[in-house]
């Protein structure tokens, strides 16, 4: 569907819990892009963090267990363009790992090690990131700054 479609794109998109729903993201990011003129360095974030999070969703929240929801809505306002994820995965706190002192960042490239830097690369690139656990699953909230709205 075109971006110039005033409908395009649909405030919700609904994934189900498989690595491959991913690649439906990414042309309903383009065309958020292309219709608030989003700058290159600011999808890129937007992609980076989203792709972070979805995928920690399917592989570890509902533990590649396929056909269930996750819905990403966005809305716009205040300069801000907010991305809203939910699904009905085990609570998950993000930040629980991060206010216990437990996850230094590391100081050199070999103190880095693989996993675990999720939250943190998604605190470099989104302007907001919250949490909030539900009664039946979990909200994650990005939020991303916009020149021009």
């Amino acid at each position: 569907m075109p971006a110039t479609n005033p409908s395009w794109p649909q405030p919700r998109l609904t994934l189900q819990s498989q690595l491959e729903d991913l690649t439906l993201v990414w042309p309903w990011v383009q065309a958020l892009a292309d219709r608030y003129s989003i700058s290159a360095q600011t999808l890129f974030a937007i992609e980076l963090c989203l792709e972070e999070a979805l995928s920690n969703i399917v592989r570890y929240g509902y533990r590649g267990q396929e056909n269930q929801s996750i819905t990403v809505d966005y809305t716009l306002g205040a300069g801000e363009l907010v991305f809203t994820i939910q699904d009905h995965a085990p609570h998950f706190d993000p930040f629980a790992h991060f206010a216990t002192g437990q996850a230094p960042p590391p100081t050199t490239i070999d103190e880095l090690r693989p996993g675990g830097q999720g939250i943190r690369l998604m605190r470099k690139f989104a302007s907001r990131l919250d949490y909030q656990p539900l009664p039946n699953g979990n909200r994650l909230t990005l939020a991303f700054t916009i020149r021009g709205s």
